[in-house]
């Protein structure tokens, strides 16, 4: 923050902020979006995250990638200063955006290790590994901030125009370990048909939520000078057992062993199926278009409430701003929170056994272009599907919504440019290369080129082993015992071998 006046502002905003910060412990562990290699024939492994059938049509016997990571964020809340890609030093500070307007945050991160495809026979392939993800979902109603605000009184005055106020915050952090399987299910002259389904065992590591409404602010009279009084209000928040552990006595090893201890595994499902026209070629993979539709991380996450949890109806009379500035104003941690919120509520009760926080649910359509020679369009368009329920159910938001990636790519080398509109309707340029077993991309050139655009974008890195050529087969049979003669399109095409693209 760039000043003492404004880390002050931002210590007594009252009950709006503090909750705020406190359900925020997980932004810092950064889903599966590594959007340059949709619809690619390289994608690998990787490819199952976006469409689990993409393991099929791929021209190698297997892959492995070690490791990849991901992080993407969009939001008006607040702006990084100072910082870049390119230039990640200096004096970086963080500023609140000032304005009237609706808040959003939205972020999601995976790390990925041991991830790997195997091609089991002509028609068929298998995929594994293990990811860590995180997603933050937040969104406010209206809401002013400005940089004369001082104190909850302030804030109140200013916001005046905007009651109710609301806000939405979900969190959603698990651990999972996958299986894909894919097959071909129908194959003709016209074009071959594959579907898939990948399984998650999921471990929920920490996930929390807060829902503040119909928080009405009214003029009154405090200590005989006007002020503002809080009239009405439901808040509900909870957040799970597991991150009590890290308060709780003992060495880390305790700590971890108590934090795991709390968790808990559940199941989940993504499917999908793609049909391929092939290309007039001598090879097998190439193919003129590609059309790909999945259901992803059908499933959610279960956490245990922690003690600290509560709901409370705000409709006690004579709420002051300067009653809720003292009672908030020294708030250390989450433990704090419950007594606070007692000396302001008419009516607070403590929530007990277990929530759930169901994953990003989405529908994705893929369509894939071949061009000419080495290049490469792609389609990606995601349609959430949670937000039909509503509020009755707590749930993570995806930010996708619309991306056109054009592509160049060999076996060896690619260049993306993947162009992008999110569901909060910011419009992103950005870019990856691929060189040997390296990909590295940015969701948003502005991350590299402008000091204050962090916040918007992100980047991802992965390593992906694939066989020599000569193991793959390309340019040549594998044995006559692993070569197929297949008719596509009124010719006879050999199943193994390379893309004859390939360099």
């Amino acid at each position: 923050v760039t000043n003492n006046k404004t880390r002050h502002v931002m210590r007594n905003t009252g009950l709006y902020i503090s909750f705020f910060i406190l359900l925020l412990p997980y932004s810092s562990l950064q889903a599966q979006d590594y959007r340059a290699i949709h619809g690619s024939s390289y994608a690998g492994a990787l490819g199952a995250a976006n469409n689990p059938t993409s393991i099929v049509h791929v021209p190698f016997k297997w892959d492995v990638t070690p490791l990849a990571v991901q992080l993407k964020q969009s939001t008006n809340l607040l702006t990084i200063n100072n910082f870049s890609l390119l230039s990640p030093g200096g004096n970086v500070t963080v500023t609140a955006n000032a304005g009237n307007q609706r808040r959003y945050l939205m972020s999601n991160q995976d790390i990925k290790v041991l991830n790997a495809r195997i091609r089991l026979n002509e028609k068929s392939a298998i995929a594994f590994g293990a990811s860590v993800r995180s997603y933050v979902s937040i969104k406010t109603s209206n809401l002013n901030w400005q940089d004369t605000v001082a104190n909850v009184r302030d804030f109140m005055r200013i916001n005046m125009s905007n009651s109710p106020l609301s806000v939405d915050i979900r969190t959603n952090g698990w651990a999972e370990v996958y299986g894909s399987y894919a097959r071909t299910v129908l194959e003709n002259d016209n074009g071959i048909l594959n579907a898939g389904i990948t399984v998650k065992v999921n471990r929920g590591l920490a996930g929390s939520y807060l829902t503040a409404s119909g928080f009405y602010q009214a003029p009154g009279t405090i200590h005989n000078q006007p002020g503002f009084l809080l009239s009405n209000g439901l808040l509900e928040y909870g957040y799970s057992s597991s991150l009590d552990a890290w308060d709780s006595a003992g060495s880390f090893s305790d700590q971890r062993k108590l934090f795991l201890k709390k968790t808990f595994s559940t199941i989940a499902f993504s499917i999908g199926a793609e049909y391929i026209i092939p290309a007039e070629s001598e090879n097998f993979y190439d193919y003129d278009l590609k059309i790909g539709a999945s259901l992803l991380d059908l499933g959610f996450n279960n956490f245990q409430y922690s003690n600290n949890s509560r709901r409370a109806v705000m409709n006690r009379s004579n709420v002051s701003d300067s009653l809720i500035q003292a009672t908030f104003e020294n708030l250390q941690n989450a433990g704090d929170v419950p007594d606070s919120l007692a000396q302001i509520a008419g009516n607070i009760s403590t929530l007990y056994g277990n929530f759930k926080v169901f994953q990003p649910t989405r529908f994705v359509i893929n369509v894939d272009k071949h061009l000419s020679g080495n290049f490469f369009i792609n389609a990606d368009i995601t349609v959430p599907l949670l937000s039909l329920f509503g509020k009755q159910q707590l749930f993570v938001r995806d930010m996708n919504l619309l991306t056109l990636t054009p592509r160049f790519e060999t076996r060896v080398f690619g260049f993306y440019l993947p162009t992008s509109l999110n569901t909060e309707m910011q419009f992103w340029v950005g870019g990856a290369l691929k060189a040997g077993p390296l990909l590295l991309g940015v969701h948003n050139w502005a991350n590299l080129l402008s000091k204050n655009k962090s916040q918007n974008g992100g980047a991802y890195l992965a390593i992906t082993i694939r066989p020599g050529r000569k193991s793959d087969g390309e340019g040549g049979r594998e044995g006559s015992d692993k070569t197929k003669a297949r008719r596509i399109g009124g010719k006879k095409v050999r199943q193994y071998d390379c893309p004859a693209r390939v360099m």
